[in-house]
Order: structure tokens, then C-alpha cells, then sequence
């Protein structure tokens, strides 16, 4: 499929993130989405109810996780890549004047919630 093509929808209403499905359905089971932001915008603090990995495709992308009780973050630029684990808190962040897109991977039925 044509990159123009990918139908993105609004992951929350009333915020900038778009998701596009490339294949499965992310709240069922395996599946490959893109994630797109605008530019030098912030995720508030979430998790996952599945582990994931991503992959940097456009963009300088910053992901925060808490160790050892202090938030640790990496600036990865096009073509880097992290793992989360499921239910962990963190953060990420679009560093970049320009839109950002992360291409999100996961094994089992996967959603989103904030932190408490």
C-alpha cells in the first residue's frame, strides 16, 4: 500500500496523534501501526497492556523509562529502535520541528492508558 494511502484515525479525541493500521488489529492481537505526531510534541505519562517495539521512520523521537526510580531517556533519530515492557509507565516525546512517525509492533492484543 502507498504511504498516502494508510487510513490514519485519532488515537485519543481531541489530541494530534494519528495511528495508521499497516496489518492486524492492535486491540485484538499481532499487529504493525504507524504513529504519527506533529512536531515538539509530548506524550503524557502511559503504558501499554502489551509489550511492543518501535522503530524510529521519520523524525527525532525521545523515549523515557523509569529505572531505578529515575526517568532515563535516548534521543533515536530515523532507523533506532526500543522495546517496552507491558504496563510499565513511561513517556516519549517528537524532538523535531517536523512531524514524527514510529512504526509501533506488537504479539498480543495491545491498548493505552494514562497514569493514575
Amino acid at each position: 500500500m502507498r504511504a498516502d494511502k494508510i487510513p490514519y484515525v485519532a488515537e485519543v479525541p481531541d489530541q494530534p496523534q494519528r495511528l495508521g493500521p499497516l496489518w492486524g488489529e492492535r486491540a485484538k492481537g499481532p499487529a504493525g501501526t504507524l504513529l504519527k505526531v506533529p512536531g515538539n510534541w509530548r506524550a503524557p505519562v502511559h503504558a501499554h497492556t502489551a509489550d511492543y517495539r518501535a522503530v524510529v521512520i521519520k523524525g527525532l523521537w525521545t523515549h523515557w523509562q523509569m529505572d531505578d526510580g529515575e526517568a532515563t531517556t535516548v534521543e533515536l533519530p530515523p532507523g533506532s529502535y526500543w522495546t517496552q515492557k507491558a504496563n510499565e509507565m513511561h513517556d516519549d516525546a517528537c524532538l523535531s520541528d517536523t512531524e514524527c512517525v514510529i512504526l509501533l509492533i506488537n504479539d498480543t492484543p495491545y491498548e493505552t492508558y494514562m497514569a493514575k
